[in-house]
């Protein structure tokens, strides 16, 4: 990957979470961006976020997705850009994996 796509990369997820935190009417829910991936041809950023509490990530995931024309649009008003991906958000259950897999290995701990 360039170093310009990771500059884009951090930049968007840097302005879409400062949108995200102020625009976004989700009481009891918190959406963290973990990470973004942009295509070469700048058409499509992934937005990776995880979501607490975890039963609210698919709910939270749909509702971004709807938003995202929106989203987009206020993200294009903050970043110089000639054209700015269309978003596609999706979940990233990575730190959730890793929390379980702790767990599974303290239990394991505690077995011997």
């Amino acid at each position: 990957m360039s170093d310009r796509i990771l500059k884009i990369n951090e930049l968007i997820g840097q302005q879409l979470g400062e949108i995200m935190n102020r625009e976004l009417e989700m009481p009891g829910v918190f959406i963290t961006i973990t990470r973004v991936t942009t295509s070469a041809d700048l058409h499509y950023s992934t937005v990776y976020v995880s979501v607490l509490p975890d039963d609210k990530l698919e709910f939270a995931v749909h509702k971004l997705n709807l938003l995202s024309k929106r989203l987009r649009k206020e993200l294009a008003d903050k970043i110089v850009l000639r054209s700015v991906p269309k978003l596609d958000f999706r979940s990233d259950i990575s730190g959730k994996e890793a929390s379980d897999i702790d767990s599974l290995l303290d239990r394991i701990k505690e077995e011997k």
